[in-house]
């Protein structure tokens, strides 16, 4: 029964990717001629994959601190394989997440013995990181609060981004200097939830991070240097085809929109990303919208053939344990400090 609702679901959603893809090519929200015409252009194919690299590049050293930080121990070469594994099989999964099921699998039987603490990295990896992408859009709203008047769509996720970095913030800094505030209601909590085995290696995985604020904070710079790569590569193709919008507008559009592609409907966020760069385009008064879609498909078009390349690495990653003499504990390595 459980596998036919699964089956159901996975179908109707699809089905609604479909609907969308078709409401999307049939509104006109894309001008395919613009996007045929740069992705037929082998000096911008070059930019686009050295921008894509480099953002994998960072994506695998933030991955990699928040893995030193459990005592694990895999390579930088593993994990950037595993990266290009995640990136290919999003490409070809629902929404943009898919891969970070793959990720957890492949990592959590190269370490058999932390399987938990494993899996936990890929987590908060994705955590962080869809947290910068929002932090970035909260800031450009706080800071050009003049785009929300007469905008009440505008103003809804003004205040939707503003309340998840308040909540976020204060959260790492409770978490961060726990030793100074003692809630004992918190540690009761804690106490019965331990009891289970697998919530208490849970519990034991956070923890482990709450003397590595520095590495947290490192790892958080290269989030954000990951997703400024991604802003400013979107404005260099948006200014190819000629949108007319400027820098600090980037910078609200592309984490929500990119939020947004996330939806677990079609792979890579197709038809669901148009859509949402489309309706953004709009609501910030650019007079062709149309090329907020159009954007949005050239930048899949560049992902998906990037991410391809994570097959080859598919092919040749196995999935043994990771050697248990290269990295010391968390408690005494701070390398990357």
């Amino acid at each position: 029964m459980k596998t036919w609702n699964n089956t159901i679901k996975t179908v109707l959603k699809s089905g609604l990717g479909i609907v969308l893809v078709v409401w999307v090519c049939q509104s006109k929200m894309v001008d395919f001629s613009l996007v045929k015409e740069l992705l037929t252009s082998p000096t911008n194919l070059a930019i686009a994959f050295l921008f894509l690299l480099g953002s994998a590049v960072l994506c695998t050293t933030r991955w990699l601190i928040l893995v030193r930080g459990q005592g694990l121990h895999l390579s930088f070469s593993d994990l950037f394989s595993l990266t290009m594994i995640g990136n290919f099989f999003n490409t070809f999964m629902p929404g943009s997440v898919g891969g970070d099921l793959i990720k957890a699998w492949y990592i959590a039987g190269k370490e058999p013995k932390k399987r938990t603490q494993a899996v936990f990295t890929v987590v908060l990896d994705r955590v962080l990181g869809l947290a910068i992408i929002v932090f970035y859009a909260a800031i450009t709203l706080a800071i050009f609060s003049d785009w929300l008047q007469d905008k009440k769509e505008l103003k809804a996720i003004a205040y939707s981004l503003w309340l998840f970095t308040v909540v976020a913030v204060v959260s790492a800094l409770l978490f961060f200097q726990s030793n100074r505030f003692k809630f004992a209601f918190l540690n009761d909590l804690l106490g019965s939830l331990k009891r289970f085995k697998r919530i208490s290696k849970l519990i034991d995985a956070t923890t482990l991070y709450r003397h590595q604020s520095k590495q947290i904070i490192f790892a958080a710079f290269l989030s954000a240097l990951s997703f400024l790569s991604a802003i400013y590569f979107h404005s260099f193709q948006g200014q190819l085809i000629g949108a007319s919008l400027t820098w600090e507008q980037y910078f609200f559009v592309v984490p929500v929109a990119v939020t947004v592609s996330a939806v677990p409907l079609l792979p890579g966020g197709i038809g669901t990303g148009q859509i949402a760069f489309f309706t953004l385009f709009k609501w910030l008064g650019v007079p062709n919208p149309e090329l907020g879609g159009t954007l949005c498909t050239i930048i899949q078009f560049y992902s998906i053939l990037f991410n391809c390349l994570g097959y080859f690495f598919y092919l040749n990653f196995k999935r043994k344990p990771a050697s248990q003499t290269s990295v010391k504990s968390p408690e005494l390595n701070h390398t990357l400090s």
